[in-house]
């Protein structure tokens, strides 16, 4: 009997040539098996975080290095991973902060007080030993907020006639004018206009809700006709988001980005997706600007770019690459997001790598408040250093074509010069979180009016949201901001419109100013 052969070798040419491609062909299975099993647990793992999550991917170094992935990591680099800088000092000059345990923040001073006097009874009034008056000898004072609901009312104008004298009737009849008004013949005035514009855009509701609101106050104004307000709105305060652009553009850093958003499609009885675009001032004042486009071509980009020379600070879309500006920059935070959510599968290299990031972010916080000259000699520096080592770090594995880690590791190579352009200027950002903060507003809002109406609503939108936008930048209350612009921007001068932009406007009514956020 024959025994079977004990190698490969010891088969037959014919037979081991069928028996090696049949075993290529299952190293090429397994290997396209283990990719998409790899590309399917990352989609997994992503929209268990979108659903449950924190988007934030903010480190905890400490807890990193407790973990024994991180140590194993740490033994096996032939550098170990740099500690972060300890915190530096506030400046002198800077007030000390307060820290209170289990306190109240006290309510404003500028707040109305309605005094409510509790007296005791008049029995209690008098010594029960002496039989005598008990004297007043203080008081004690409880202050509890008080909310006093909104109200519609109704401002009549009444304009005085009159006619002319017997035998002069030829002289007609004179009427006390209206006061200018942005949109003449609308039955809102200032302060309705700036609430619905503030309801909507900046606190997310729906028309729909408002009109269920002011039904309850007896007053039934449809959402068509707030929408038409809206509409009216926009076209009226138009020259100013224009202006917010060009200052944007002047400043010499963009910060630019974009998100989509559903629209109506009426002839095809369903919706289309549009995009919504921020632009974000790199330097000098805070200033916001949306815009609208019903697609994402390349040509709103190459428009709203078109003859500037600054940097601008964007994400991979491909079709920045067409843009004509002085400086093209990356997002270390949209790096440092593909390696947090790509190469889950590599703790050790992900750890590193991570660390390495938070090591260069640390810097920028230190640096966060210097003068331009100190930020430069300290990037020039230790950031440019650092950032060899981020290099180094991403470069020190080499991933399978086409997986999540491989993907991430080739962005953040890809783009090495687009990274690395922060270090070159004192003034450039390192991340487009500022974009990124702009745009949550919007993110935010169409959970809640889902959709956009049409073009024209989509560029009502972005009008008003400009102007929101930058009275938060600004941290300026923005029902009291609309109120007066919409009042006085029919008698202002052309050549005065700036004055009315957040950023100024704000100097001229402090009280406008809203408190910071604790």
């Amino acid at each position: 009997m024959e025994t079977a052969p004990a190698t490969l070798q010891e088969l037959p040419p014919e037979l081991r040539a069928f028996v090696e491609g049949l075993l290529a062909e299952k190293d090429a299975m397994i290997a396209k098996l283990g990719a998409d099993l790899e590309k399917l647990q990352h989609q997994f793992e992503l929209m268990i975080k979108k659903m449950f999550g924190r988007s934030s991917e903010k480190l905890d170094p400490n807890q990193l290095l407790m973990d024994a992935l991180m140590l194993q990591a740490q033994d096996s680099c032939a550098e170990a991973a740099p500690e972060l800088p300890a915190a530096q000092p506030a400046p002198s000059s800077a007030a000390p902060k307060v820290c209170k345990r289990n306190g109240r923040t006290p309510i404003a001073d500028h707040l109305k007080r309605n005094d409510i006097v509790i007296d005791v009874p008049e029995s209690e009034k008098i010594c029960p030993v002496t039989g005598k008056e008990r004297p007043c000898i203080g008081e004690e004072v409880t202050e509890k907020y008080h909310y006093v609901r909104e109200t519609l009312e109704v401002n009549r104008y009444i304009r005085k006639k009159y006619g002319s004298p017997m035998g002069a009737e030829e002289n007609g009849v004179v009427t006390a004018p209206l006061p200018p008004s942005l949109l003449p013949r609308c039955m809102a005035d200032a302060s309705m206009l700036a609430h619905i514009a503030v309801s909507k855009f900046d606190d997310h509701l729906p028309l729909h809700r408002n009109e269920k609101m002011f039904l309850r106050q007896g007053a039934q104004i449809s959402r068509k006709t707030m929408a038409d307000w809206m509409r009216n709105l926009a076209d009226g305060l138009r020259p100013l988001e224009k202006r917010i652009a060009e200052l944007i553009l002047d400043c010499g850093v963009v910060h630019h980005d974009d998100t989509p958003v559903d629209r109506l499609d009426p002839g095809a009885g369903q919706t289309k997706e549009s995009r919504v675009w921020v632009a974000v001032s790199g330097q000098g004042p805070p200033l916001v600007h949306f815009s609208f486009t019903p697609n994402r071509k390349q040509a709103h980009v190459l428009s709203f770019f078109r003859g500037y020379g600054g940097a601008v600070m964007c994400d991979e879309y491909a079709g920045y690459a067409n843009v004509e500006c002085g400086v093209m920059q990356s997002c270390w935070a949209h790096a440092r997001r593909k390696i947090h959510d790509g190469c889950k599968s590599q703790p050790p290299y992900r750890a590193r790598v991570l660390l390495e990031i938070a090591a260069l972010y640390a810097i920028e916080e230190r640096i966060r408040d210097a003068s331009p000259e100190e930020r430069a000699r300290v990037r020039d520096t230790e950031s440019r250093a650092q950032l060899a080592k981020v290099f180094e770090a991403v470069e020190s594995k080499t991933f399978t074509p086409g997986s999540q880690g491989g993907k991430a590791q080739n962005y953040i190579l890809g783009h090495r010069k687009q990274l690395s352009a922060f270090v070159e200027d004192a003034n450039l950002p390192i991340d487009n979180n500022a974009a990124e903060r702009a745009i949550r507003r919007v993110a935010i809002g169409r959970k809640n009016w889902l959709f956009l109406g049409s073009e024209t609503g989509g560029a009502t939108a972005t009008t008003l949201m400009s102007l929101l936008g930058s009275c938060w930048a600004n941290r300026i209350n923005p029902v009291a901001y609309l109120t007066d612009v919409i009042e006085v921007l029919p008698v202002t001068p052309a050549g005065q419109i700036d004055t009315l932009l957040p950023h100024l406007w704000i100097k001229r009514h402090p009280t406008a100013e809203l408190p910071p956020i604790k």
